[in-house]
């Protein structure tokens, strides 16, 4: 992301203010925008991203886009997560490993297709540059995934199943933090089977005996 990619400023803060107030978007231009910013970061990754090549391709102004997003980072992290499906129901089974499991597939559903493990890689780097993107991030894992495998985990211990002093940040970094090693430093591919091992891994380190 180079300086020239910066959003538009003004010395008068009001002036600004005024420029952001704009028509609500539409559903069309911004599922342009996102589908454009997701075919940049899949072409050029975080680091080459384009504002302008975005606008260009998803035929709107580039100040439209910045009434729209904070910054460039906040368009790459949202351009990933319009990449989900709607957040599906929990499994309602009793087996704890599809419950889990059902948790984190999504994401890799969407890494594992077509160029989705290099755009997810450019957008985990803008999350971890820039303050408002990695908000938008960490709001999407709290309520995806942190919160219900919160609930999950603390039926399991009161059935005896995992300790009860369990941690729900170590249990977040085992199912996740292989991803982001395999995606950001080996560059790796995600196998189909790796949630369910990820899943595994969680539950052995939780363990009561």
């Amino acid at each position: 992301m180079n300086d020239s990619e910066l959003p538009p400023s003004s010395a008068d803060s009001e002036d600004t203010e005024k420029r952001r107030v704009g028509p609500k978007r539409s559903e069309a231009s911004t599922n342009a925008v996102l589908v454009a910013a997701y075919v940049e970061l899949s072409e050029h990754g975080w680091r080459g991203f384009s504002v302008d090549r975005v606008a260009k391709n998803a035929k709107a102004s580039k100040q439209t886009i910045y009434r729209w997003w904070k910054s460039a980072a906040c368009l790459a992290v949202d351009s990933a997560l319009a990449t989900l499906a709607e957040k599906p129901a929990a499994p309602t089974g009793n087996d704890v490993r599809d419950r889990i499991s059902a948790l984190i597939e999504p994401m890799l559903v969407a890494v594992r297709t077509g160029d989705g493990a290099h755009a997810w890689r450019g957008a985990l780097l803008a999350a971890a540059d820039d303050q408002d993107a990695g908000e938008i991030f960490r709001a999407w894992f709290s309520e995806s995934v942190k919160i219900p495998l919160r609930h999950i985990l603390a039926e399991q211990a009161l059935k005896g199943s995992i300790r009860r002093d369990w941690d729900i940040d170590l249990a977040t970094e085992l199912l996740f933090g292989p991803v982001w090693h395999r995606l950001i430093a080996m560059r790796g591919p995600v196998p189909e089977v790796y949630s369910r091992r990820l899943v595994e891994s969680v539950l052995r380190a939780l363990s009561p005996s």
